[in-house]
């Protein structure tokens, strides 16, 4: 047996013969939408812009520039945004943000430092946080939250976490480099007292005040006076010490210069990121307006109930054509 025909005429006719009831299920369609627009709690998104600055700007060798001068961007390159992405998505700059913030205080869902609740605390945050590079080589990132003030300062703490995270990951480097500095000149500064001690024993035992390093270039050593037995080893022995101690005072001297450029460059006066859209928070909610809501539920309530009374009466002539 032949199915039954269902041309567009059939669908035409079934169309206009149902019509009424095809308009009441879009007005009602439309009716919960509006109610559903209504009676849902509205949600408002707080949205912060930054740069990011080249790292390379705040280091010693731009700071104190001893030789050619190299051009040096002001703006950090891909690099430099795929590591803010990635600081951004991990978790422990998102635990630092959502404690900053006192999550227990906004959604109460108990003690931070207790697992469930802080799994809890970095879901909500993970649903809600967006980070995102533009064409513009900016970074926007968004929150969106019950609250306006909320939203806003959770967008603008996630962006003063990922600056402080950036920029530690450089400046813990340069003071590590100057602590091991610092060592350094200790020992030096040890060793150079235990020769001057040494230095000013022979001098006063055997008389001699004479500059005698090899070291010191420059200096005209003079005239020897003094002798007597063992005044030729001490000779030999104030200019090796001397020769040691000069080279120790020298690299104390260099060191310390070291020192001081790494100090500079590892300063938090230095920013590594540079807010140009402070988030404020929002007037409006976020989301489909009432209009968009009710465009979009009245569209999906006559789709719906076009196709439902096309089946219906497919299957009625189906049904007629069988019984």
């Amino acid at each position: 047996m032949a199915a039954p025909s269902f041309d567009l005429i059939d669908v035409i006719r079934t169309i206009q013969k149902r019509k009424i009831l095809i308009i009441v299920i879009t007005v009602l369609a439309v009716a919960v939408g509006a109610l559903f627009h209504t009676v849902k709690k509205k949600k408002y998104q707080g949205e912060a812009r930054f740069f990011v600055n080249n790292p390379l700007y705040g280091d010693r060798n731009t700071l104190f520039r001893q030789f050619e001068t190299r051009y040096v961007d002001y703006f950090g390159g891909d690099d430099d945004l795929d590591k803010i992405t990635a600081l951004g998505n991990s978790d422990t700059v998102r635990d630092r943000i959502i404690r900053n913030c006192e999550f227990e205080k906004i959604y109460k869902m108990g003690d931070l430092n207790k697992d469930t609740a802080h799994a809890a605390y970095m879901s909500i945050f993970s649903k809600n946080f967006n980070l995102k590079r533009t064409e513009f080589k900016d970074i926007v990132v968004t929150y969106i939250a019950y609250d306006p003030a909320t939203a806003a300062g959770v967008a603008n703490m996630s962006v003063q976490v990922l600056e402080e995270t950036f920029r530690h990951y450089y400046t813990s480097m340069k003071k590590g480099m100057s602590a091991s500095i610092n060592n350094s000149i200790k020992k030096l500064d040890s060793s150079i007292n235990m020769l001057t001690d040494s230095l000013a024993n022979l001098r006063d035992k055997y008389g001699i005040y004479n500059i005698i390093s090899p070291a010191r270039q420059n200096v005209t050593t003079g005239e020897m006076k003094g002798g007597g037995k063992g005044y030729g080893l001490a000779m030999e022995q104030i200019q090796n010490i001397e020769s040691m101690k000069d080279q120790y005072v020298t690299d104390r001297a260099h060191d310390l210069s070291l020192l001081n450029e790494f100090a500079a460059s590892a300063s938090d006066s230095i920013d590594y990121l540079k807010m140009i859209t402070r988030a404020v928070p929002p007037t409006s909610p976020t989301g489909p307006s009432l209009m968009m809501t009710l465009m979009i539920t009245g569209g999906l309530g006559l789709f719906f109930s076009i196709i439902y009374v096309l089946m219906a009466a497919y299957f009625s002539k189906l049904k007629a054509m069988l019984g």
